[in-house]
């Protein structure tokens, strides 16, 4: 009841030229063509009455919700021009979902009346179904920000078409409104569509003709493969895009010789446990860090006593204290400087677990003691400075050109990277895209992972290790045997390789009724006769409990194109191709 009156204090506003500009007509004229693409000619003038400005501009939506991708409409020669038919100076972008087009100049000033002839060609614009053919179509659009005191559009009709049989619908309003505050016309091949009131701010007027099928061909099967290359095409940059990937790690993620494995009694002499498991999988494990605890025990700087503790009365847990029995020196790595400090940097010990120890071994006066569990959420701060320690010591021995873990980190920030281009590139040119890249910076990440490569001395080194990896996975007892006569120390000396390797139980099990002492740097709960297995699966525990306490941290909007605008698919203002709006600027 309202609307009558706001329209007639607009007309009156518009006649006295108060108020904000507005538009005065925005005619359109529509020639529809046999092949399903059409012109596109709208006539706008504005009236800027005393504001001064530079021009107007005009949104086109061109990407449309489908289904599970965007229907793109294809507008093409675009020419903006006044009513003697000189070109403006315009600024065409596509941005979005829009073709946006800013006409007028920057340099110069207009006010009082002004018109803007728009012409542009539109292919994939009309909708096919089974019982007829569809031009429906968003005349001025729903986002302009004035008002519009009249809209009218023409639609010339494919050559031959009957209009007996010719449907007509339209809409004015808000985009979703019903309204129809408009009026149609037939004529012998045209239709025409007329506003019945003014359109106010956000208001456009939509029309929809629906036409007997057979006099619209639609585009040839060639133009509509070319239009579905146009939708698909990123799917075709995956395949080469993995092809892509895979030339880059043969150029750069394989080591440059294979060499064979053959059986070797020991691990290479110029390298520590720590730097042998690294070297094999180019990647330094906690599996690695811990076996440097052992190695710095058997090589007489630390001792491990496994003490227990009641949790409640029937059950105990295993705790191991660590013994200092003399600090870093020149004889040491520099990983394991960082190891050997951190670990009585961070530990510490309570005057009970201390007692406990005492009563095991013998612990001198002014030793540092430190249990396992106090490095908990503490040692952690040092586990990338000893990571990072081991890599430079294999790139300074030349058996890796570069740092592994540099590698991966590249080629992880090149697949982060891939994924999230493909989202912001996908969202503005095609949303398949986003699929594509994302599976491709996930290939990215997952290749990375076995990028680093070995060295010529790298991969022999690598070669070695493997072999005496084999050699203990295979190894027999009488071989062992005249081994342990050569060198006694060969079990404990070993342990940790085999430890860092993986192989530390079939270490122990060959060992089983040959080696007959406990180790000096070890203090366990075995009693009776020594058993390497029992003793190892001990140790395994120390280690796996010091692994744990190491790594342990503190907790820390297009329209509806392509729906129908008669009965099943529910027409609005604002439904179909075209629309958009614009404004003063």
């Amino acid at each position: 009841m309202f609307r009558p009156m706001i329209i007639a204090i607009l007309i009156a506003l518009c006649a006295v030229g108060a108020g904000a500009y507005y538009i005065k007509t925005f005619d359109t004229e529509v020639f529809l063509y046999s092949d399903g693409s059409y012109d596109v000619e709208e006539r706008i003038v504005v009236d800027f009455g005393n504001e001064v400005r530079h021009g107007i501009f005009r949104n086109i939506p061109y990407k449309y919700d489908t289904g599970i991708v965007k229907n793109k409409v294809l507008f093409t020669d675009i020419e903006i021009t006044d009513e003697r038919g000189e070109p403006y100076e315009r600024d065409i972008d596509k941005s979005g979902y829009y073709i946006k087009m800013k006409i007028g100049s920057p340099n110069f000033t207009i006010s009082g009346t002004h018109v803007y002839i728009i012409k542009y060609h539109v292919e994939r614009g009309m909708l096919y179904f089974d019982d007829h053919d569809e031009f429906y179509w968003n005349v001025t659009g729903t986002e302009w920000d004035c008002n519009i005191l009249r809209a009218t559009a023409s639609i010339h009709l494919p050559k031959g078409m009957p209009t007996t049989d010719i449907e007509t619908r339209c809409f004015t309003g808000e985009y979703g409104d019903e309204g129809d505050y408009c009026e149609s016309r037939i004529g012998s091949s045209w239709v025409e569509f007329s506003t019945t009131d003014p359109l106010v701010l956000y208001e456009g007027l939509t029309v929809a003709v629906a036409m007997p099928k057979g006099y619209i061909e639609g585009p040839s099967a060639a133009k509509q493969i070319w239009w579905i290359l146009l939708v698909i095409w990123p799917i075709f940059i995956l395949p080469f895009g993995l092809l892509w990937i895979a030339a880059i790690y043969v150029k750069r993620g394989r080591d440059p010789v294979q060499f064979s494995i053959a059986p070797r009694y020991e691990p290479p002499e110029d390298l520590v446990p720590a730097e042998a498991g690294t070297l094999v999988d180019e990647r330094v494990d906690i599996r690695d860090i811990t076996s440097t605890i052992v190695d710095l025990a058997v090589r007489g700087y630390l001792k491990i006593v496994e003490i227990k503790k009641t949790k409640l009365i029937f059950l105990s847990k295993t705790d191991y204290a660590l013994i200092k029995l003399k600090g870093a020196d020149d004889a040491l790595r520099q990983h394991e400087k960082l190891m050997l400090n951190g670990l009585f940097k961070h530990g510490s010990i309570t005057t009970e677990d201390l007692a406990k120890t005492r009563e095991k071994t013998p612990v001198a006066e002014g030793a540092e003691v430190i249990t396992i569990s106090s490095l908990k959420e503490k040692f952690y701060v040092e586990l990338p400075k000893i990571k990072k320690s081991i890599y430079t010591s294999l790139v300074g021995k030349k058996l890796f050109p570069s740092d592994p873990e540099k590698v991966r980190g590249k080629y992880l920030g090149w697949g982060i990277f891939l994924g999230i281009l493909g989202f912001v590139v996908g969202l503005f040119l095609n949303p398949i895209l986003v699929p594509v890249m994302v599976i491709l910076g996930f290939v990215m990440i997952i290749v990375g992972r076995f990028m680093p490569r070995k060295t010529r001395n790298g991969s022999a080194k690598a070669a070695h290790v493997a072999g005496f990896e084999e050699f203990v996975r295979r190894v027999e007892k009488d071989r062992i045997e005249r081994m342990v006569k050569d060198d006694p120390t060969i079990f404990e000396r070993l342990l940790p390789y085999a430890m860092a390797l993986g192989v530390a139980d079939q270490w122990a099990d060959v060992f089983e009724d040959i080696f007959k002492e406990a180790p000096q740097w070890y203090v366990g709960t075995q009693h009776g006769a020594f058993m390497p297995h029992l003793f190892v699966n001990n140790l395994g525990n120390a280690v796996a409990t010091v692994g744990t306490a190491m790594a342990s941290r503190p907790r820390s909007s297009g329209a509806g194109g392509g729906h129908s605008g008669f009965s099943g698919g529910g027409g609005f203002s604002g439904g179909g191709f075209g629309g958009g709006g614009g404004g003063a600027w």
